[in-house]
């Protein structure tokens, strides 16, 4: 791979780079100059492979000899890449990347013992948490590491197994699984619904501060579905990035929340929230399963997915 890689070069005897492919001991050259070019210095890419000033030196002098080119300008502070050496390290870079994601790849693959998962941070607040316990008892043996990202992580170059992403499905040549549509629905803290009749009617309902969600921002929709005017009803008081922060905000008595079901079932559940309508508003983005195409069959994959399908989430 790494003698396909550079054959792009100009000026450099291919037979040389034919040969340099077959020979393990020219990873050692490529991987100091890789570093080195990164670095922009010697002695930096000395430290970061452990080694000595002098070997650096003298791999990357044995390469330079090997292709018939000088691959750095070197100076009192450092180093520069030639011509000829910023084209070689760009193929280095993008070898040594593959190497890296191939050797994670195999890891990753053969590992049964851990699942890495990427979810929102309200979504492992509000829900996942508070029900993990019974999936780590189902599988005593397997750990489980939640890596809580509001950023949609490349599952093809990263050490994630399974995603569970609130949108629509455009990403790529990936297993995706619906999990549920879900639903918005009207929620305050209980001083709101006192002294009210439950369910209240819209119009009472708007004339309270409203609190929004920046990624679901469906008052207007709500607004339209009550026969109300949608330009006065979409001017919350306070907007929210993170819906674990909105909850929190209509916990706490500061408005009403158009809320995400899955996110406040136990809220509800434990009184500190009530619905104020049953009015139910359904939102363009859906919770999904998401993997590697093919790694839905791994085993820690698996039983991650049979058990979210265990909890009987909505998948109308």
């Amino acid at each position: 791979m790494l003698g396909c890689k550079i054959s792009t070069l100009s000026h450099i005897d291919m037979t040389k780079i034919h040969i340099m492919s077959h020979h393990p001991r020219h990873l050692r050259g490529l991987q100091a100059f890789d570093v080195a070019a990164t670095c922009a210095s010697l002695s930096k890419a000395a430290n970061e492979l452990g080694v000595t000033h002098g070997a650096i030196s003298r791999q990357i002098k044995q390469l330079e000899d090997h292709l018939g080119v000088l691959l750095f300008h070197r100076r009192s502070n450092g180093v520069k890449t030639t011509e000829q050496g910023a084209r070689l390290h760009e193929a280095t870079q993008r070898a040594f990347m593959a190497l890296r994601e191939g050797i994670q790849d195999v890891k990753r693959l053969e590992n049964t013992r851990s699942i890495t998962i990427s979810l929102s941070a309200s979504l492992a607040t509000k829900w996942l948490v508070s029900r993990l316990s019974t999936f780590r008892e189902a599988h005593p043996g397997l750990s489980v590491f939640l890596d809580t990202n509001d950023e949609i992580i490349d599952l093809q170059s990263s050490q994630v197994d399974v995603a569970l992403r609130y949108g629509t499905p455009n990403w790529g040549n990936l297993h995706c699984e619906l999990l549920t549509r879900e639903e918005l629905i009207v929620v305050a803290a209980p001083r709101f619904a006192a002294g009210q009749t439950i369910p209240m009617k819209p119009v009472g309902i708007s004339s309270l501060p409203l609190l929004s969600d920046e990624f679901d921002p469906a008052w207007e929709r709500w607004a339209a579905g009550n026969a109300l005017d949608p330009i006065r009803v979409a001017t919350p008081a306070v907007r929210f990035a993170d819906s674990a922060v909105l909850i929190a905000a209509a916990i706490d008595g500061q408005g009403v929340a158009l809320a995400r079901r899955l996110l406040v079932e136990d809220d509800l559940e434990a009184g500190r929230l009530v619905r104020l309508d049953q009015s139910v508003t359904t939102p363009d983005r859906a919770l999904y399963f998401v993997c590697r195409s093919g790694d839905q069959d791994r085993m820690p994959v698996r039983q991650f997915r049979s058990w979210l399908l265990s909890l009987h989430l909505q998948q109308t």
